[in-house]
């Protein structure tokens, strides 16, 4: 695995450290042997609101959704590294510095917040910090509004008429994790970054390192997103709320991120965005 690991400093700087070569362990191919036993599965079956924190006898961790590592479209890209070594430019001799320890590395990311040296323990968790009810069969699911929750405290509403943001336009082949191919739509709608950044720009990094995201559709469906698969994306793509073509069968937004292998990923008639940190 290469990554390029830098950080934004304090001054707003992008602080580079190194273009490096890893080898280690993938937390894949780790955690890939042992059975997942939902601690909600009455509840709730799907695998789609599950995380994954990793720490050490420091006190320090980071986080990762369960999709990052098992049901997204790039797997074997977050290891435990042992090893490391410089990636050389041909024109000029460089020597960055080296860890004699092992550590956490999420290729997928943009900017280095959740490398984590000496890790010691890896726990796996469904999403149990508020109750959302499952009613599959609701009359009328439509949501006009999504709330906007962070850390227990309602900060804002989107509606259709206050979610002003650049949009963008992404295709799709869309397949879900039960019935499979579900044709090619086109998902449009404002980025989600600009609606919810303000609430994230206080302790930025900690956000990253350790940020997840709950996605709530009027239902009570939920996928869990880390805040960095959302906004620290090394390929900058970013997720949206689509508006469907039809807003009264599946919106009037659905959350869309391109990095979602599975269409379960999308929950439509959201309701509720819950952001929290671990």
């Amino acid at each position: 695995m290469v990554y390029k690991q830098a950080v934004l400093n304090d001054s707003g700087q992008v602080a580079f450290t190194g273009a490096y070569r890893y080898r280690g362990y993938s937390l894949f191919d780790l955690l890939n042997p042992f059975v997942l036993e939902k601690k909600n599965a009455k509840e709730f079956v799907p695998a789609t609101d599950v995380y994954i924190i990793i720490e050490n006898n420091s006190g320090d961790r980071v986080v990762f959704s369960w999709a990052e590592i098992f049901l997204g479209h790039n797997m074997h890209q977050v290891l435990i590294a042992t090893e490391q070594a410089d990636v050389e430019p041909y024109k000029v001799k460089v020597n960055y510095p080296k860890d004699s320890v092992w550590k956490v590395v999420a290729a997928n990311d943009l900017f280095a917040y959740r490398e984590l040296k000496n890790p010691s323990r890896i726990i796996v968790k469904s999403f149990d910090r508020k109750y959302y009810e499952i009613n599959r069969e609701l009359k009328d699911p439509f949501s006009p509004t999504v709330n906007l929750v962070v850390d227990d405290s309602l900060m804002g509403v989107i509606d259709t008429l206050n979610a002003v943001a650049p949009h963008a336009r992404y295709h799709s082949v869309f397949y879900g994790m039960g019935m499979g191919y579900h044709g090619t739509p086109t998902f449009e709608g404002p980025l989600l970054r600009p609606l919810v950044e303000n609430f994230l720009a206080k302790d930025g990094a900690k956000w990253m390192r350790t940020g997840i995201a709950c996605v709530v559709g009027k239902d009570g469906f939920r996928n869990i997103f880390s805040v960095s698969e959302l906004f620290n994306r090394v390929d900058q793509v970013e997720p949206i709320l689509a508006i469907p073509e039809n807003p009264k069968k599946s919106g009037y937004y659905r959350l869309y991120h391109p990095s979602a292998f599975y269409a379960d990923f999308s929950v439509r008639n959201l309701s509720e965005i819950y952001l929290f940190r671990e």
